[in-house]
């Protein structure tokens, strides 16, 4: 009798499971970089800086401020606020609107600190869906650059935003950011969409626009009145 509950438990368990897709991700690109026996592979799927032997490197900057933490005796271990370290996000927020940005002058603007750029999206992909999905008939279309990082689009629909679309981002041609084309799609991009825009560290591609770039893109957003994200890594 025991026996038996505990099967028809497991075989429950298992059938909430039934259908679930596993999906690529940057988790596959590395196991097949591990894999790969050639000499010269460059493994371009990781976010850190590692050495010829695949150990990560610290940058000179990061090795500096942890070793200043480790020694300093007014540093004691406590939870953080909720919303996070409120320095870290206020200068945070400085550093991504500028320091007399009016959002800032005027108090309409404030940071919250994540777990790294994937949290950061679910968490402004939950405030979309609890805040403005709720309040009006809005349901998308996100609009995310071709290509990206992989997991944005499904970062999204895990929220409950089905609706994701994509603008032209990247040209093989030239291998740097196609403006015209990016330009192009913004302008006749769908009413009330949400763009995500990337400052610099674009993944997957590192190609940047330039501030006469972002110059003309401003002002697309300002004409469309788009709502808008930034993905800074």
């Amino acid at each position: 009798m025991y026996f038996d509950f505990l099967h028809q438990h497991e075989m429950s368990a298992r059938l909430v499971f039934d259908g679930a897709v596993f999906m690529p991700s940057q988790m596959k690109l590395l196991e097949d970089f591990k894999r790969d026996t050639h000499p010269d592979r460059v493994n371009l799927a990781g976010r850190e800086y590692v050495g010829e032997h695949g150990h990560t490197t610290w940058l000179p900057p990061v090795r500096k401020i942890k070793q200043q933490i480790s020694t300093d005796p007014t540093l004691t271990p406590k939870y953080p606020h909720i919303l996070g370290i409120p320095e870290f996000t206020r200068r945070a927020t400085q550093l991504a609107l500028g320091k007399d940005s009016p959002a800032i002058v005027e108090s309409r603007v404030f940071g919250i600190q994540t777990v790294g750029c994937t949290g950061a999206v679910r968490l402004g992909a939950e405030l979309l869906r609890s805040c403005y999905c709720s309040s009006s008939s809005w349901s998308g279309p996100i609009l995310l650059s071709s290509p990206c990082d992989d997991s944005l689009a499904g970062t999204f629909k895990a929220a409950g935003i089905e609706d994701v679309q994509y603008y032209r981002y990247w040209d093989a041609e030239s291998n740097g950011v196609c403006v015209e084309n990016m330009v192009l799609d913004l302008e006749n991009a769908p009413e009330q969409c949400v763009v995500v825009l990337f400052a610099p560290g674009h993944r997957p591609t590192g190609a940047e626009l330039s501030q006469e770039d972002w110059k003309r893109v401003a002002e697309v957003m300002v004409v469309r009145f788009h709502n808008e994200t930034r993905n800074q890594a």
